[in-house]
């Protein structure tokens, strides 16, 4: 596989930052849901009466009740900068680790391998990247509405972190949330890409007309990202909702609000008293807005990245390498 040229790298990084900010756009509202779940100790399901939340269509109403239309994307601002680089990174890493791959007899002869390893480790580094902004979101989130956390904006949120934690506080929990992201990324680009190439091939077959240009139709496209985002999320669910709530120990005080706060110092006393309050439900909740939101997140990624690469960067790339073409045969 031939090297990118540093405008098709930039346009790669700028289509990931697009991506991610119209699929931030569109899923914030779930964004909201899925924190205020997963930080919740007492039942979201049923009618218990000490329990804030009690369903995707009840907790909607609650919030904006209490805090309006705003409280429904509350922490969209610091959810856009970190959607923005995370995606900036992750799908330009991607590419680029995706063309290290191909140069070696092994990954070349092991595409689903690659397409997990690559995007594994893309994940990871627009993780590390964008994980600051991802403790400002919470905290803004999970805050009480009237309580000054949730009315910070990014820089004064740093400080805020900083100023009581430390800079260790702006990386709480990212070990374990690289061990979560690593397969859940992975995974999203093994099914995608998976699915994609059947698509192909069963188009091919029935049609007998070849695609050199490997063209799917969005809506196939939206789809299958949709079936990605839900399959992997289900696998690291668990994981997600242990990471939220260690990131809650650095505000759980702006919290009065929303019942108890669980508690999660470090990762085993999380897992040990979440099972030991809640039982194993506890590890799901919030996991139906989560799907949703997944599956949504996910096919927005993919297809909007996949429709920036059809129109800018496939166009520029097929132009260069035609101009290289042309100067070899001029020699």
């Amino acid at each position: 596989m031939t090297e990118n040229s540093t405008k098709v790298q930039v346009l790669q990084a700028v289509g990931g930052g697009v991506a991610g900010a119209c699929t931030r756009f569109v899923c914030q509202p779930f964004d909201v849901l899925k924190i205020r779940f997963q930080l919740q100790v007492e039942p979201v399901k049923g009618s218990h009466e000490s329990s804030k939340y009690r369903g995707m269509l009840q907790a909607l109403s609650s919030i904006y009740k209490e805090e309006g239309l705003r409280g429904v994307w509350r922490g969209h601002n610091s959810g856009q900068v970190m959607s923005i680089t995370y995606a900036f990174v992750q799908f330009w890493s991607y590419e680029r680790l995706k063309i290290l791959a191909n140069r070696t007899e092994f990954f070349s002869n092991r595409p689903l391998l690659t397409f997990f390893m690559c995007g594994g480790l893309a994940g990871c580094l627009g993780t590390i990247a964008s994980q600051p902004f991802d403790i400002i979101r919470t905290m803004i989130v999970a805050s009480d509405a009237h309580s000054r956390s949730s009315k910070v904006d990014i820089f004064s949120g740093v400080y805020k972190i900083i100023q009581k934690k430390g800079l260790l506080g702006l990386t709480r929990g990212l070990p374990f949330t690289l061990v979560q992201v690593f397969p859940l990324v992975g995974a999203n680009f093994l099914i995608y890409k998976f699915l994609n190439e059947t698509v192909i091939v069963a188009h091919e077959r029935i049609t007998k007309k070849p695609n050199p240009q490997r063209t799917i139709p969005g809506f196939i496209l939206f789809m299958n990202g949709a079936l990605a985002g839900v399959g992997a999320k289900v696998l690291v669910y668990p994981a997600d909702v242990v990471k939220k709530r260690i990131q809650l120990s650095v505000f759980e005080d702006e919290r009065k609000s929303f019942g108890r706060n669980p508690i999660c110092p470090s990762f085993v006393q999380c897992v040990a008293s979440t099972y030991r309050v809640e039982g194993i439900s506890g590890f799901y909740k919030g996991m139906s807005p989560t799907l949703f939101k997944s599956g949504l997140t996910t096919a927005f990624y993919f297809t909007v990245y996949d429709h920036f690469n059809r129109w800018f960067i496939r166009p520029l790339r097929e132009s260069a390498e035609s101009n290289k073409t042309g100067k070899k045969r001029g020699k």
